[in-house]
């Protein structure tokens, strides 16, 4: 069992991981420290909220992911702000909706197995060996607990569990697989001609009362934006920290502090081997106390604790090593284990301890030693550390103060001059936020657009940009929408209603043509009539280079002709429109390799795993209540 979990270990759990990580450092921050007011829901799942602190962090973070994906080739102008946000809440979405299913239907992963889980990741290893130590200080780099750690670890094996069950029940028969191939290789003897837009297009005028009634039918689309235009005051970490100075008592006396925590650490940390005796599917417990009893019988005897560890112990791994764990630091293994080891003298052995597991035999084999660096080796960290310290008490006091008096506050003069702080005022944006600015982060248009601050003329609350910025704003001016002058969109109206009329011409007479062809004329006649250019694909395949993707695509779904021709029309980019002729249709070779059909199957099956998860999901939104309140007015 346990080297199963580590062999799952070496595959899916590492992306777990860093999933894990990516997302628990997107939705941890200030709001942990400081009640935040202004973070209404943006989601309801089932009466389970996401909040619009909650959305913003995981946008924030994708975004990060992705300029890191991308590198220098990253072009903040391509990224589509409001897309980005819409998938984010979609994942957030389902992800609460499977995690809900999951305990509906009473799915559960033990401690022991998160645990185990936890022991087995190479992130936490060193030199082939769980190392306690570093576990903590990569928690507490994420901004987590172990015991946060290890509920986010057990969320996801369970999501893991939850979408395997459903996608990766999939399969398809050889019989399927065979026709698929057939139709995968499928070829058409097609020809076709292009009637020209720009050939048509000075042909076609637009009355100035054409374009008048569009504007007035379309007025909604002619309108300038809201917008807001705001002040506000930012409290930075960055300037608290430029202020802060660290004494040499202080730097003295907080390294007799850590020598006294390494020095106790030590203490407390033992090195252990363990002899574990499995129960279960495997053996009973009266099976498993018969077998301890063998081996403390054998310890007695004199026989070493490492060569009965190698020959009894059911962990392979530990086993391997004469049953060696490493440095154990209290409060992993539980308790009991705990109790065990403290009662225990250096190369003393427990008597059989019952765990979830099975039965553990221990034995102590060292106790730790400190080692004590200098003063001028740590003095640099310790500097940093106790500044760091100072800063984050600062901060936080300094945003608790800024959220009191802003709240009491008539305007953002009072707050500014108290802490010393700068009123900026902000470029427009709208209620989707800005591109550039304050206003990228789309809290502070939730704030600036909410019913306190924009038609009440109060202060907004505190709002959290990072962990080490916060603001706190009013509207400056608002900027109704108003009616565009239709001297001002007239050539875009123009150019609407043109491109309209020559789509409606074009596809008129294509229908004609279509008409001509199926009385008997041929699509060669045709072209030599209107002096138009008829292009041929003999053997034409699913996708080819030459032969534009819009045509291509209307070809494959057009019938086979048999005997005869089959003719259909479809626009092409630009406004052109092709008229088709499709004369022959011929099967693809079924004949593959097993591995082809094999790759093929696996890839097909895969698909239609991800299909089911999908609709799965969509049953799940269908069958329970989501209510989305971003964006709604």
């Amino acid at each position: 069992m346990l080297q199963t979990m580590r062999d799952k270990a070496k595959s899916w759990v590492t992306f777990v991981v860093v999933g894990i990580i990516a997302f628990m450092m997107a939705i941890t921050g200030l709001e942990t420290l400081v009640p935040n007011p202004n973070n209404p829901e943006v989601a309801l799942v089932n009466g389970q909220e996401i909040t619009q602190v909650e959305l913003a962090q995981a946008v924030d973070q994708q975004r990060r992911v992705l300029i890191q994906q991308m590198g220098g080739q990253f072009d903040p102008a391509t990224l589509n702000e409001q897309l980005l946000q819409s998938s984010v809440l979609e994942a957030l979405i389902d992800k609460q909706l499977l995690l809900q299913n999951a305990e509906q239907y009473k799915m559960g992963v033990g401690t022991g197995q998160v645990d185990q889980l936890i022991v087995s990741m190479e992130q936490f290893q060193q030199s082939g060996q769980f190392d306690p130590a570093r576990f903590q200080m990569m928690v507490r780099s994420f901004g987590m607990t172990p015991l946060q750690f290890k509920e986010a670890i057990r969320e996801e094996t369970l999501l893991q569990q939850l979408r395997a069950g459903i996608a990766a029940t999939e399969f398809i028969t050889l019989e399927e697989l065979k026709q698929l191939r057939a139709l995968e290789g499928q070829t058409r003897d097609l020809s076709w001609v292009v009637l020209s837009a720009a050939a048509v297009r000075d042909s076609v005028t637009v009355s100035e009362e054409d374009i008048k009634a569009f504007y007035d039918a379309s007025a909604s689309q002619f309108m300038t934006p809201e917008q807001v235009v705001v002040d506000y005051v930012q409290l930075n970490k960055s300037t608290i920290a430029e202020a802060v100075e660290v004494t040499a008592e202080d730097i003295e006396a907080e390294y007799r502090f850590r020598v006294e925590q390494l020095q106790q650490q030590a203490s407390n940390d033992s090195r252990v081997s363990v002899i574990l005796i499995q129960t279960g599917d495997q053996r009973t417990d009266e099976q498993a106390q018969a077998r301890a009893s063998e081996v403390l019988a054998k310890l007695q005897e004199g026989v070493e604790f490492a060569e009965l560890a190698t020959t009894y112990s059911d962990d392979p791994t530990s086993a391997a090593k004469g049953g060696d764990l490493g440095a154990v630091e209290p409060g992993f293994f539980g308790a009991q284990f705990d109790a065990a080891v403290a009662a225990l003298a250096v190369g003393e052995v427990s008597q059989p301890i019952k765990t979830d597991f099975g039965l553990q035999i221990l034995q102590v084999t060292g106790r730790g030693e400190a080692e004590v660096p200098s003063l001028n080796d740590m003095r640099q960290s310790i500097e940093t550390a106790l500044k760091q310290n100072e800063v984050d008490s600062l901060f936080l006091g300094q945003s608790r103060e800024l959220a009191d008096i802003s709240f009491e506050a008539a305007d953002l003069a009072q707050p500014a001059e108290q802490l010393g702080l700068s009123i900026t005022t902000s470029e427009p944006f709208g209620r989707n936020g800005a591109t550039s600015g304050i206003a990228t982060d789309p809290r502070v248009a939730a704030a600036a657009f909410s019913e306190d601050v924009l038609s009440l003329g109060a202060n907004s609350d505190l709002i959290e940009i990072t962990p080490e910025q916060v603001v706190v704003l009013r509207v400056r001016e608002h900027k109704k929408p108003e009616p565009i002058p239709l001297a001002d969109v007239r050539e875009a109206i123009v150019t609407t209603l043109t491109d309209r009329a020559v789509e409606e011409l074009l596809a008129s007479r294509a229908a004609e043509m279509i008409a001509t062809l199926d009385a008997g004329a041929t699509l060669a006649d045709e072209a030599e009539k209107q002096q138009l250019e008829l292009v041929k694909s003999e053997n034409t395949r699913r996708t080819m280079a030459d032969v534009p993707a819009p045509l291509l695509s209307a070809t494959f779904k057009m019938p086979n002709p048999g005997q005869g021709v089959a003719y259909d029309s479809v626009a092409l980019p630009g406004g052109d429109y092709a008229v088709i002729a499709l004369s022959a249709v011929r099967p693809g070779d079924s004949a593959t390799t097993p591995e082809e059909l094999k790759t093929l199957g696996q890839f097909i099956a895969s698909s239609n795993g991800r299909m089911n998860l999908e609709e799965y999901l969509a049953s799940l939104k269908e069958n329970g209540k989501v209510e989305v309140m971003l964006g709604a007015e």
